[in-house]
């Protein structure tokens, strides 16, 4: 508990239901549609867990395209998943799935 009452978890959820609020707004109408997708694993909450959604505005995640979000899933046995959507909401395991979907879609990757 912290001086305020609330618990660490419950700070932990807090913490990740405000992270939209930095996303752009394309990340932001692509983290609604994971959201409305009732099958997605995004929709369940981890016990002791927590669920941090980033955009390319963020620096580690600067190579993601406009309205792609990288989520980042903190199991309690402190093992980090990395997930990455498309904007209609699309799962994607890996980096390297991403830029096959972009080949697919003929978007040209170059890294700096």
């Amino acid at each position: 508990m912290t001086s305020s009452g609330e618990s660490s978890s419950r700070r932990n959820a807090t913490m990740a239901d405000a992270e939209p609020k930095q996303l752009s707004p394309l990340s932001i109408i692509t983290l609604q549609n994971i959201k409305d997708r009732p099958h997605q694993k995004g929709n369940r909450k981890l016990p002791g867990g927590t669920v941090r959604y980033f955009d390319n505005n963020e620096p580690r995640y600067g190579w993601l395209l406009n309205g792609w979000l990288a989520e980042e899933r903190r199991v309690p046995s402190g093992r980090l998943y990395r997930y990455y959507y498309d904007p209609v909401g699309r799962q994607y395991r890996t980096k390297t799935k991403v830029l096959c979907a972009w080949e697919k879609m003929g978007v040209i990757f170059i890294h700096p």
